[in-house]
């Protein structure tokens, strides 16, 4: 699957869960940050640097869904492999 494609994917799990994903502009002098889950007015979110590439947006979406419980949950094997090869690089924090 093409890293776009993956992308989609990953954003429409993302909006079957209810999770928003925002991208913005996160990189600044003060700040280097590329994005992830964070909790913005008690609300799980996912930000990332919007002048990323498709291959990472996808990396960091996927990294972020990982640590919500997707059991159940129907997933397509080419976004539920990219979630578990985080989960097996330990990129995601175990809830």
């Amino acid at each position: 699957m093409l890293d776009r494609e993956l992308l989609s994917k990953l954003e429409a799990l993302a909006e079957q869960l209810e999770i928003p994903v925002r991208y913005a502009n996160l990189a600044t002098e003060e700040l280097a940050g590329r994005g992830g889950l964070c909790v913005l007015r008690g609300e799980r979110q996912i930000i990332i640097e919007r002048t990323l590439g498709s291959q990472d947006k996808a990396r960091l979406l996927a990294t972020g869904l990982a640590q919500f419980e997707l059991e159940g949950v129907f997933l397509l094997p080419a976004v539920r492999q990219a979630i578990e090869d985080i989960k097996r690089k330990g990129s995601a924090v175990a809830p």
